[in-house]
């Protein structure tokens, strides 16, 4: 029986992926009739016996250093209708997509089929490149792999359907040492070479001149660019080859500092009959950006606006858009390049001093697909610097906008506010706290500040780390005399999140403690207020038990400040200066964030050990020996806790006086 479907992999000796690689297939071995090829290059024993857990269909090949012999090897024991590869080292994350094409008989409407091959540039993921890769096809006698690396099948003819299901594939990330990557370069461009002088074609040169980029010798890549776009116009067909090429050159040029040479070349292929659409949405972009490094203006603005018009005649003929692909060519990826090219038609309507082009070009931007536009944020926030006119028109163009962005939002809320419409500043004020756009917190906080709008819709959807890193970074740049009267504003609309109030004030007032002061007296309010605010939060967050034991060590460094900062505050309204100074010896190394308070506090201390002993007058002596007979009698009763505080209060007004010394600590003996 034919099957619908033969899926062949190439296996080397890559244990660490290929179960993965293998797993990943299974839902579409289950879902389809289908087989599975093993090409098996290897001679790692456990690696064939993984293999040899999903099919018993393994061919063994000895490596020649010829990738498309190795898949030829595959291809010509392939029994199904259509044929799909992949490697080893990749993994599709979702194999549904497949399986409804060929579930639906879609596929016979089709010769060839492209997935997405994701290739990341970092072991965590977070960075990675999409490219759309030809590796399905309808199986006729003439289909085969050419090329002995970068293989690929041919003839690959339309009609062509994009599917978006996708593999990982981590083999570009940068492993192993430096030396190693040139070695495979070497390798690579050996075989590349001899393949390009026994037939030069234009798909040669463009994988030679990839080698050679990523191996930065852009200037040799430069040169294989050129040869296989002169290739490429005596084919018949435009490949994806040809599109790579064409929208890379005036890129590597720009990248050498030719940025002249760059747009010259990006002119010249503009007036090619064979630069597709997908193509020329490329370097109308990449035109816009080169002449904002060349200023370039009103040249610039006009590619700004073919690039526009170029994609809304690809929304219009989806087909199109969908077919026209170059690996890493496609129309998504000219959708990457939208922002580029509209924040620099932006900048060259402000140079131009147009508004009314301003407001139509911001009108253009995909301000629904936040992913894209984003990372242009800031850069677009430069608008409303310098020129007052231009931030009032920047701000009335986003005032226009129908959207839900947030920063648009946000811009929003500022032209509502400045036309002194409180209520429409608050809606939006309140989208954009809801979502707020990284970076930006800062300008949210400040409108609710100036307008008394709560911060609570801010505040529901901040984690406990975004908020303290913001309260951090304020603290940083915020100007000391600014701190009190900002605190002020915020604190009362804070009071469904005291914590986070709580964190506000702490930072900013260890910025003001950290500095130091000359009025000890301010020093000793504010502390006492940071001595609170901590105390407050730490009484919220942890049981009595903990806190009871000062030195736990999970506490936070500052809760153990405070502790021995509330001794230091108490044994100064009692006089003890040496326990003072004793206690702030501590303090510095529990906190060395407020070095600079008890700095100031040890120099207090220290002048107030050098104040000659005070002179107690007759007053004090009269009302002394009576609270001495009130002490005594607390003592003949046996209350030490009473008679405790006493004491502590008699040595205030008798500093010194050695009979309620020694009376302090017969009461402390009982007491211990």
């Amino acid at each position: 029986m034919k099957s619908q479907l033969t899926i062949s992999l190439l296996v080397s000796d890559r244990r660490d992926t290929l179960k993965r690689c293998l797993d990943s297939i299974v839902p579409l071995l289950n879902a389809v009739d289908s087989e599975l090829i093993i090409v098996f290059t290897g001679k790692d024993p456990e690696t064939l016996e993984i293999a040899r857990q999903y099919t018993s269909n393994i061919i063994p090949f000895t490596w020649c250093d010829d990738f498309a012999k190795a898949r030829n090897a595959g291809l010509e024991e392939a029994n199904g209708e259509w044929f799909l590869y992949l490697d080893d080292d990749e993994w599709f994350e979702d194999t549904t997509e497949i399986i409804r094409f060929f579930k639906s008989g879609e596929y016979r409407e089709y010769e060839t089929a492209t997935y997405i091959q994701r290739n990341y540039d970092d072991w965590e993921g977070r960075s990675y490149n999409d490219a759309q890769v030809g590796r399905m096809c309808r199986l006729t006698p003439e289909i085969r792999f050419v090329s002995p690396i970068h293989e690929g099948l041919y003839p690959f003819e339309d009609p062509r359907k994009t599917i978006q299901s996708y593999v990982h594939h981590y083999g570009y990330v940068e492993s192993g040492s430096a030396s190693e990557g040139r070695k495979k370069f070497e390798r690579n461009t050996a075989l590349l070479r001899k393949v390009y002088e026994e037939n030069p074609t234009a798909h040669i040169c463009m994988q030679l001149a990839q080698e050679y980029r990523y191996v930065d010798e852009e200037e040799i890549a430069i040169e294989y660019c050129r040869e296989g776009l002169r290739l490429a116009e005596k084919e018949e067909r435009i490949h994806i080859h040809e599109m790579w090429m064409q929208v890379h050159l005036p890129v590597m040029l720009s990248s050498i500092g030719k940025k002249e040479e760059a747009v010259e070349a990006g002119e010249k292929l503009l007036l090619s009959s064979r630069l597709l659409e997908v193509g020329q949405a490329h370097i109308y972009s990449i035109l816009s950006t080169l002449c904002w490094d060349l200023q370039r203006c009103q040249e610039g603005i006009r590619y700004v606006r073919k690039f526009h018009k170029t994609m809304r005649y690809l929304e219009r003929h989806p087909e199109k858009a969908e077919r026209q692909t170059g690996g890493s060519v496609t129309y998504t990826t000219a959708w990457e390049h939208a922002m580029p090219a509209y924040v620099a038609g932006v900048f060259f309507a402000a140079e131009l001093k147009d508004p009314k082009q301003m407001k139509e070009i911001l009108s253009w931007m995909p301000w629904d697909r936040e992913k894209l536009v984003s990372k242009h944020y800031e850069q677009l926030d430069k608008l409303k610097v310098g020129d007052e006119e231009q931030r009032k028109e920047v701000l009335d163009g986003y005032s226009r906008l129908q959207t839900n962005n947030p920063y648009v939002s946000l811009q929003k809320a500022f032209h509502a506010e400045e036309k002194h419409l409180p209520a429409k500043a608050e809606k939006y004020y309140t989208v954009c706290a809801g979502n707020c756009p990284s970076g930006f917190m800062h300008q949210i906080v400040q409108m609710a500040g100036r307008n008394g709008f709560s911060l609570t819709p801010l505040l529901e959807h901040t984690s406990p780390e975004t908020w303290r890193a913001y309260v951090n970074t304020l603290a940083e740049h915020m100007e000391a005399p600014d701190m009190p009267a900002f605190l002020e504003k915020l604190y009362p609309l804070m009071t469904d999140y005291p914590i986070y109030a709580g964190w506000l004030e702490q930072s900013l007032l260890e910025k003001l403690l950290s500095q130091g002061m000359t009025e000890t007296e301010k020093l000793l309010e504010l502390l006492k207020r940071y001595c609170g605010s901590v105390r407050r939060e730490a009484d919220t967050l942890y049981r009595e038990d903990i806190l009871a034991i000062q030195d736990y060590y999970a506490l936070p460094s500052r809760y153990k400040f405070v502790f021995v900062a509330e001794k230091v505050l108490d044994a100064l309204g009692s006089g003890r200066y040496e326990e003072c100074i004793r206690l702030l010896r501590k303090a510095i190394h529990t906190y060395p964030q407020m070095s600079g308070a008890i700095s100031c506090l040890s120099d207090y201390m220290e002048e107030k050990l050098k104040e000659p002993p005070r002179q107690v007058s007759e007053e004090f002596m009269v009302l002394g020996n009576q609270v001495k007979q009130v002490l005594n009698g607390l003592v003949a009763n046996g209350q030490w806790g009473e008679a405790y505080g006493v004491a502590e209060q008699l040595l205030t007004l008798l500093p010194g006086d050695l009979e309620v010394l020694k009376m302090k600590q017969e009461i402390m003996r009982h007491m211990s």
